[in-house]
């Protein structure tokens, strides 16, 4: 079970279910970011991350799978 803090928030914010919603990709910079919702019972809360860098073509997995390895453990506490 995770529990995730972020400084917008004023709630500590456990164990959601993880949703990537939309993905902007920036093809000039390759560069994508990803609106995420994160959903408990009782609230969503929405979260943007911005910096995945990619060389060649990318997809949803490669975009779900840096939300959930890379951005979101920094969160975690």
């Amino acid at each position: 079970m995770a529990t995730y803090k972020f400084p917008q928030f004023n709630v500590e914010i456990i164990n959601p279910t993880v949703t990537v919603t939309i993905v902007t990709d920036d093809i000039i910079n390759k560069v994508c970011s990803a609106n995420v919702l994160l959903t408990t019972p009782s609230a969503i809360f929405g979260i943007d991350f911005y910096g995945y860098t990619y060389t060649e073509d990318w997809n949803d997995q490669n975009i779900i799978d840096w939300v959930n390895n890379v951005e979101l453990p920094k969160y975690e506490i």
